[in-house]
């Protein structure tokens, strides 16, 4: 799970607030990476949390030119009034296997999280305490299909 995740994080970093669509190559392998600023409930396949309102969202797809996904990552940030705990049994219920929140310490603070993996595909929802709510964060990422060299430009970019 945790690798799935770490490997898609390296195009987190290049995002950009209005949809856009970069060709890049790895090696000789051309692929496109298509960045787009919001995420729907559907796109994360998970709905967002009654009454929460979303704070930041966004998709990359990665794909070859002729289509064959190479990863896709979705996140959505949402801001809850109500506790992490109430939270967490809501998304429990939904979760296939109806999994127990597990509960992470570290310096920044306790955080529950759920998570499951269907084939190539993982859902992950992590909340945080925020005042006298919570901050929950909701992702769906593929198992990525990385080329063996890292992804450089290719020159050329769309915004779309």
């Amino acid at each position: 799970l945790g690798a799935a995740l770490a490997a898609g994080s390296w195009l987190i970093a290049g995002a950009a607030l209005s949809p856009l669509t970069e060709e890049m190559a790895a090696g000789e392998a051309p692929v496109d990476v298509d960045y787009t600023p919001s995420a729907t409930a559907d796109d994360l396949g998970l709905p967002f949390y009654p009454g929460a309102a979303v704070s930041d969202s966004f998709i990359y797809r990665v794909a070859t030119p002729g289509g064959k996904q190479v990863l896709y990552h979705a996140s959505a940030v949402l801001l809850s009034p109500h506790p992490p705990d109430r939270v967490a049994s809501h998304y429990r219920d939904l979760l296939p296997g109806h999994p127990q929140p597990e509960t992470l310490k570290g310096e920044d603070g306790e955080r529950l999280v759920l998570a499951v993996s269907q084939g190539d595909e993982v859902k992950m929802i992590t909340i945080t305490a925020a005042g006298t709510g919570s901050r929950v964060e909701l992702l769906r990422t593929t198992k990525p299909a990385i080329p063996p060299r890292p992804l450089r430009p290719r020159g050329k970019q769309r915004v779309t």
